[in-house]
C-alpha cells in the first residue's frame, strides 16, 4: 500500500505534468532529442575502446583516422540534438510557469471577498512568484533529468553486464545504498522547503505592508521598528533555508564519495585484469568511461529529488488556492435581465462575517426604486458597508433575501449583477495607467465622448485638462499623483462612466472640502435619474435630499425617514446633526 507521503507526491506531480498536455507534441520532440543525443554520447565510449585496441594498439593509422572522424560526427550529432532538447525544455518550462501564473491569477479574481479577508498578499504574491519559479525549474531540470539519468543508468547498466559481468557487479554494488540515500533525503527535504515557501510568504508580506505603509511608517518614526521587524522574519527564513542546506551540503558529497569508491573497485580490480591478460585495455577504458557516465546522473539523482522536493511543496501551495471554490458563484440556472431597471429590495435580512463574533446586520428590510436616493448613516461598524456590500453579493446574505428587480440575486449572473451596480469605495482605489483607462475601466468601450461626460459629472475634467497630458497623464501607482480629492472625482467618473442601474457612494465625499462636496453633490443629481442610488455618509448634510434614510446601531435599522422627518423626531440622527452644526459653527468662529 501507498503511503500518504507516496500518494502525495504522485498527485502533485501528475497535477504538475497536467500542463504539458497542450504542448505534447513539443515534449515528444523534446524527448526524442534527449534520446538521439543520449544515444550518440554512448557511442562515443565504443569508438574510443575501438581505436585504442585495433588502432593504437594494433599500429594501424586508418582505424585511428576512421574513428576520429566517427568520433568527432558522432560528437556533432550529440550537439545538435542536446540544443535541440535544451531549447524545447527551457520553453516549456516558460509555457508552464506562464499557464500555471495565469490559472492561478484567473482563479484568485474568481474567489470571495472573504478568502482575501483572511488571506496575506504577500502570501499569495509569493505563491505566484516563487513557488511558480519552483515548478519551472522542475519543467526545465528535473523532468529532462529524470528520463536522461533513467537511460543512461538502465543502458549502461546493460552494457557494462555484457561487457564483463564481474566489473558490472562490482560497479552496480553500491546503487542500492544511492538509491535508498536519495529516497530518503527526498522525504526528508520537502517538508523544510514547505516551511522555506511559507518563511517566503511571510517575509514578502512584511515587506508589502511596509512598502504600501511607508507614509504612516515614516511619520511616526518608526523605521528602525520596522526594519528589526522585517529583520526577523528574514532571520526566520535564512534559518529555514539553512536547516535544508545542511541537508543537502552533506547530501551531496556523500554520493561523490559512494560513486569513488565504486570507481576505486573497478580500477583495482579490473587493472588486474588487464596484467593477466583477461580483458583489453580499450575494453577497460571503455568500461571506465561508462561508469563515469554513470556516476554522473548518480550524482545528479540528489539534485533531481531537490528539485522534485521544492516542486511538490510549491504545488501544494498553489494547488491550495487553484482548489479552493468560491462561495459566492453563479447558480446552475443564473438569468440576466433583459431590460434591468435597478429596483433593489432588502427583505429581512440578517449578515455575518464568516468567523465573526456577532452578525454585522440584523433583520433589515429595505425598500428602493429606480430614482430614489437611500441614505445610509451610522457609527463605524454599523453595518452601513455591509449593506451595501450584500447588494452587489460581495458576500450572501445569511438570512433574508436581497432582490434586483423582483429576482433574487442569488438567480442573477453574477457578472450581469456586478455590470448593474457601480461603486464608489470609501478608499479610492485607481490603477497605474492613464486616467482616461481609470474611467473607463468598468466601460472599456467607452468612447472619449462618454468618458469626458462622466469627468464633467464629477467635476473631474477641469483638473484632468489642467495636468500635462490631459485625459493621457498616467498616474502613479495606487494614483499617488493625485489628491485625495481628485482621486475620488475620477472614482466617481469611472462608476458613472459604466452606466450602472445601482449606484453605490460609500462615502465619497470623504475627501473632498465642503466646497467640493456641494458642487459632486449638484453633478450627482444627474447621474442618479433614474437610477436606485444608495449614499454612505459621516455628514448630515450629504443625506439632506434623500428619499429615506436608514440610522443603523450595531447593524440594525434604529431610524427611518426624510432628513425633516428624522429632525423632527430627535432622535439619534437629529443629535448627529445638532453635534455637526454645533462643529461646524465653532470652526467658523475659530477661523473669524
Amino acid at each position: 500500500m501507498a503511503s500518504p507521503a507516496g500518494g502525495l507526491f504522485v498527485r502533485i506531480i501528475w497535477r504538475i505534468l497536467g500542463f504539458l498536455r497542450p504542448y505534447r507534441a513539443a515534449l515528444v520532440v523534446a524527448y526524442i532529442s534527449l534520446f538521439i543525443a543520449v544515444s550518440a554520447q554512448l557511442t562515443v565510449p565504443i569508438l574510443i575502446g575501438h581505436v585504442i585496441d585495433d588502432g593504437i594498439a594494433a599500429d594501424d593509422r586508418d582505424v585511428i583516422l576512421t574513428g576520429a572522424f566517427l568520433i568527432i560526427g558522432v560528437t556533432a550529432v550529440q550537439a545538435i540534438f542536446t540544443y535541440v532538447r535544451t531549447f524545447l525544455f527551457q520553453m516549456l518550462a516558460e509555457r508552464v510557469a506562464t499557464d500555471v501564473r495565469r490559472r492561478l491569477y484567473e482563479h484568485m479574481l474568481t474567489l470571495s471577498f472573504s478568502f482575501f479577508d483572511t488571506s496575506q498578499s504577500g502570501q499569495l504574491m509569493s505563491r505566484a512568484t516563487e513557488d511558480v519559479n519552483a515548478i519551472r525549474r522542475f519543467m526545465m531540470f528535473s523532468l529532462r533529468m529524470a528520463i536522461y539519468s533513467a537511460s543512461i543508468l538502465i543502458i549502461v547498466t546493460v552494457v557494462l553486464i555484457r561487457e564483463h559481468l564481474t566489473l558490472a557487479l562490482i560497479s552496480l554494488a553500491v546503487m542500492p545504498i544511492l538509491v535508498w540515500t536519495s529516497l530518503y533525503f527526498s522525504n526528508s527535504v520537502r517538508p523544510m522547503f514547505a516551511r522555506v515557501q511559507q518563511q517566503f510568504g511571510e517575509m514578502s508580506s512584511v515587506m508589502q505592508e511596509n512598502l504600501a505603509g511607508t507614509r504612516v511608517v515614516r511619520v511616526f518614526a518608526r523605521e528602525d521598528d520596522e526594519v528589526t521587524k522585517f529583520d526577523s522574519s528574514l532571520r526566520s527564513l535564512m534559518a529555514r533555508h539553512m536547516e535544508a542546506i545542511r541537508y543537502y551540503s552533506f547530501f551531496f558529497p556523500f554520493m561523490h564519495f559512494i560513486s569513488g569508491v565504486s570507481l576505486l573497485a573497478v580500477l583495482w580490480y579490473g587493472g588486474r585484469q588487464v596484467l593477466n591478460g583477461s580483458i583489453s585495455v580499450g575494453t577497460l577504458v571503455t568500461f571506465n568511461i561508462y561508469l563515469t557516465l554513470m556516476a554522473m546522473p548518480i550524482r545528479q539523482l540528489g539534485w533531481i529529488m531537490n528539485s522534485v522536493a521544492r516542486a511538490i511543496a510549491s504545488g501544494e501551495r498553489i494547488f491550495e488556492i487553484i482548489d479552493s471554490r468560491p462561495l459566492i458563484r453563479d447558480s446552475a440556472n443564473a438569468i440576466e435581465l433583459a431590460e434591468p431597471r435597478g429596483e433593489i429590495r432588502l427583505e429581512d435580512v440578517t449578515f455575518t462575517y464568516p468567523h465573526a463574533p456577532r452578525p454585522a446586520l440584523r433583520n433589515v428590510t429595505v425598500d428602493a426604486q429606480p430614482g430614489e436616493v437611500i441614505g445610509l448613516i451610522g457609527t463605524t461598524g454599523s453595518g452601513k458597508s455591509s449593506l451595501t456590500a450584500l447588494v452587489a453579493r460581495f458576500y450572501d446574505v445569511s438570512s433574508g433575501r436581497i432582490l434586483f428587480d423582483g429576482v433574487d440575486i442569488r438567480d442573477l449572473k453574477l457578472s450581469f449583477l456586478r455590470r448593474n451596480v457601480g461603486f464608489v469605495m470609501q478608499e479610492t482605489f485607481l490603477f497605474s495607467s492613464t486616467i482616461r483607462e481609470n474611467i473607463a475601466f468598468g466601460n472599456p468601450d467607452a468612447t472619449m465622448e462618454q468618458i469626458e461626460r462622466a469627468a464633467r459629472i464629477a467635476r473631474a475634467h477641469d483638473f484632468i485638462m489642467a495636468m500635462p497630458d490631459g485625459y493621457d497623464t498616467k498616474l502613479g501607482e495606487r494614483g499617488i499623483s493625485l489628491s485625495g480629492g481628485q482621486r475620488q472625482r475620477v472614482a466617481i467618473a469611472r462608476a458613472i462612466c459604466s452606466d450602472p442601474r445601482v449606484l453605490i457612494l460609500d462615502d465619497a465625499t470623504s475627501s473632498v472640502d465642503t466646497e467640493t462636496e456641494y458642487e459632486i453633490q449638484q453633478a450627482l443629481k444627474a447621474a442618479m435619474e433614474g437610477r436606485t442610488t444608495f449614499v454612505i455618509a459621516q455628514r448630515v448634510s450629504t443625506l439632506k435630499d434623500a428619499t429615506e434614510i436608514l440610522v443603523l446601531e450595531d447593524g440594525s435599522v434604529a431610524e427611518r425617514g426624510t432628513h425633516d422627518d428624522l429632525i423632527a423626531a430627535g432622535g439619534i440622527y437629529s443629535r448627529l446633526y445638532e453635534l455637526q452644526l454645533k462643529n461646524q459653527e465653532e470652526l467658523a468662529q475659530a477661523a473669524d
